[in-house]
């Protein structure tokens, strides 16, 4: 399997904090099927995860691949970003700030879970017009979505794409969340399941489980 969303690189935001969560991680990942793995640190939240792309975020994505390695770890870590969702994205992007999955023109981004859809459409937009693919990060956990699910559908439509988490299949994160999961689920509106993993301990890169619950 290949994990597209995780916090996995440590000491950036509020995932792994440190090197041996981080190897936590990684194995638990091996251990649960996935060979590869993109590192999403938070980006793009000012004066708090802000991560924009540089030496600095490549750096610690280089040291994390080499300890993974030095501990032969069989796992290919890729770099990427989960974007919060901000007026300037366009500018951001354009400006090289703000990168997709393993530099590719597929982007995740997140909104505030109580973001009103129409702000959330122009965002995707402003993506879209950038040359970019949305991939929209937990939309089952969006309170909008939770109310109509049928939105996903109209931002598909647009040419984005959705990624939903293990842990809202299995009602971690709500009932709301949980039932809007399965509703976006039976209606073919998921692209990819991911762990959004943020430690070894609770909400794992492990994903045999989620795998085989579908």
């Amino acid at each position: 399997m290949i994990d597209l969303h995780t916090h996995i690189l440590p000491g950036l935001d509020d995932g792994a904090q440190d090197i041996d969560d981080a190897l936590g991680l990684a194995e638990l990942a091996v251990e649960g099927g996935v060979y590869t793995l993109v590192a999403t640190p938070h980006s793009n939240q000012e004066g708090r995860f802000e991560n924009y792309a540089g030496e600095s975020l490549q750096a610690v994505y280089q040291k994390l691949q080499h300890e993974i390695n030095r501990e032969h770890i069989p796992l290919k870590v890729l770099l990427g970003m989960e974007i919060y969702a901000s007026e300037d994205i366009k500018e951001k992007i354009e400006n090289g700030l703000l990168i997709g999955l393993n530099h590719t023109k597929y982007y995740l981004v997140e909104f505030p879970f109580e973001c009103e859809q129409y702000w959330i459409g122009q965002c995707l937009e402003d993506i879209l017009d950038c040359g970019k693919i949305p991939l929209i990060a937990h939309p089952e956990r969006y309170m909008c979505v939770q109310e109509y699910p049928a939105l996903l559908y109209e931002w598909i439509r647009m040419g984005c794409f959705s990624q939903i988490n293990k842990g809202s299949l299995f009602g971690r994160f709500g009932r709301r969340a949980y039932t809007a999961a399965h509703v976006l689920m039976q209606n073919q509106l998921v692209t990819c399941v991911a762990s959004d993993a943020h430690t070894p301990y609770m909400r794992t890169t492990y994903m045999r489980d989620v795998r085989e619950y579908i």
